[in-house]
């Protein structure tokens, strides 16, 4: 008796040491029902290879992908080459945690510390990608007096952005920074 008793006790105890790695990353689509039975894929980033992919088929608007993870891992969540027409892919980070994600022309991601920085992130260039396109359309139009403070106020941007990205990299040792290390090269 006293034996099951200890090997009892230190099953518990191995199981209530076990670092949790599982994630679940749920999403809904921009279109909800529209994409009904289409396959949705999860991919490595940057990888070109079905090795690591996984997929799910989209029931009710939604779909869902489950699994353990050790180490985070920058992915691509996206739809077969036609429907990214409709339904743009999404950087996210596969993370142990619960991701949130919804799929449409401006993709988003949030739930887990690094898809919660990465989505800030996202939006901040977001916010400066469209000030640099409208003031690419100023210089365009400008006059040759207006030129020059135009390129000072885009150069300052766009200095400012590379700034913010190069903190980010050194603040962050893990996936995020890696992904974020891309745009500062």
């Amino acid at each position: 008796m006293n034996k099951v008793l200890v090997i009892a006790t230190l099953v518990l105890l191995l199981v209530s040491c076990s670092k949790d790695n599982t994630y679940t990353i749920e999403g809904t689509l921009y279109g909800g029902t529209s994409f009904e039975g289409e396959t949705i894929y999860m991919v490595p980033f940057g990888s070109s290879s079905v090795s690591g992919q996984d997929s799910a088929i989209i029931r009710n608007g939604r779909f869902r992908f489950e699994g353990n993870v050790d180490i985070p891992e920058i992915c691509e969540i996206r739809m077969r080459p036609m429907m990214r027409l409709f339904v743009d892919k999404l950087i996210c980070i596969k993370e142990p945690g619960h991701v949130w994600v919804t799929l449409n022309k401006r993709s988003t991601a949030k739930g887990t510390s690094l898809n919660d920085s990465l989505q800030a992130w996202r939006d901040y260039k977001y916010k400066t990608d469209s000030i640099l396109v409208a003031l690419n359309k100023q210089m365009k139009r400008a006059t040759s007096e207006d030129l020059e403070k135009i390129q000072q106020e885009y150069d300052r941007l766009q200095s400012e952005f590379d700034n913010h990205n190069k903190a980010i990299v050194q603040r962050n040792d893990n996936a995020f920074g890696e992904y974020i290390d891309r745009f500062v090269r």
